[in-house]
């Protein structure tokens, strides 16, 4: 790995944190999923501009977003890294401080903030949740990890809760894609594809898969920038052919779309990564470090303020059309994303200790 390899590895990782925090916000933006006391205002059906917009920009380009982060996670997990169970206690201290201090800091701050608006704001509650205050032992302990379909009260940090399990488990990645070999990849790789995996609160096989996908490069001492750089011409035109088939097969509702919906995730990936390998090599994009420390902080905040905006934008201009459908669902993420940026100015500025703690020190 030479240098110019080694610098366009870290401005592209650099680079992608925070367009792919806007890639989350977006998936996140669903006017046709709000549900205000137990009564859905809108459904996508109603409004098929909208509902195509939304599918080929968040179920289809954004959905990257996720796997991508994972990869990333597991390349730099291994990353000039000889493991040993001693390399593994010290990642394990630093995870520590990056994933399990924000993890807790977050969703208590989001277990607060739903107190107040059940106590405040119920009309503005779905009506499906449990009042805080009749909570059990066994609902203090889901906050953390399974509050609602899966996912700890903070809904966003499913992923950081997934990614700490798979940390754990890395002494057994590590033995398994050392044995096997570019196939531990493939098997993982299979069983994420068709679906043939247990899926348990915090053992996701998405997680599974593209961790030990990133971790395999660094394990073997490569750079998946390079090795991505000479196919960014076929993965984008394969790409943007598996999103227009989906997007066909969906809009016709002819079949199940999920295998090729998988199939250009990671085609997707690999075209996103190769074609921002080749803007930051050739500095056609600018690398902001201050974009990417903010990534951290507009994950983190977006989960709920951007459920009320979303909230309040369709039961204030109801009836909807599709117009105020599409605006709201680009000027809700646009303003997520706006405020985040903004708030993570000024407590990084007037709170610094503050800001390192709860971002885990990005």
């Amino acid at each position: 790995m030479t240098s110019n390899d080694d610098t366009m590895l870290s401005k592209t990782i650099t680079f992608l944190r925070f367009p792919l925090i806007v890639a989350v916000v977006l998936i996140h933006t669903s006017l046709h999923k709000v549900t205000i006391n137990g009564d859905l205002l809108v459904s996508e059906e109603q409004f098929p501009i909208y509902a195509l917009l939304w599918h080929i920009v968040s179920d289809e380009l954004a959905c990257i977003a996720v796997p991508l982060f994972f990869f990333m996670s597991g390349f730099l997990f291994f990353y000039h890294t000889d493991f040993s169970l001693r390399a593994y206690g010290q990642k394990l201290k630093t995870r520590a401080r990056t994933l399990l201090v924000p993890y807790l800091f977050w969703n208590i701050m989001v277990l607060f903030l739903y107190f107040l608006t059940q106590q405040f704001l119920s009309s503005m509650t779905s009506g499906k949740n449990k009042l805080i205050t009749d909570y059990g032992w066994m609902d203090w302990v889901n906050i953390f990890w399974s509050h609602s379909e899966g996912k700890p009260i903070c809904y966003q940090f499913w992923f950081i809760r997934d990614l700490m399990v798979v940390i754990l488990l890395s002494p057994i990645l590590h033995v398994f894609i050392r044995r096997c070999k570019v196939f531990s990849v493939l098997i993982l790789g299979v069983l994420w594809s068709f679906g043939l995996w247990m899926e348990v609160p915090g053992f996701s096989s998405t997680a599974f898969f593209f961790f030990s996908f990133g971790a395999w490069f660094s394990i073997n001492r490569r750079n998946f920038t390079v090795d991505f750089l000479p196919m960014r011409w076929n993965a984008a035109f394969l790409y943007l052919a598996l999103v227009v088939l989906s997007t066909w097969v969906w809009r016709n509702n002819l079949m199940d779309t999920d295998y090729i919906h998988k199939t250009g995730i990671v085609v997707g990936l690999i075209a996103i990564v190769s074609w921002t390998a080749r803007g930051v090599s050739t500095d056609r994009l600018p690398v902001s470090k201050f974009l990417a420390g903010s990534s951290f902080f507009v994950y983190a905040y977006h989960g709920m303020p951007l459920a009320l905006l979303v909230k309040y934008w369709v039961k204030l201009l109801a009836p909807m059309n599709e117009w105020t459908m599409i605006a709201g669902y680009l000027c809700a993420s646009v303003s997520i994303v706006g405020i985040g940026v903004g708030g993570y100015a000024l407590v990084r500025r007037y709170f610094p200790t503050l800001t390192a703690l709860v971002t885990g020190g990005r």
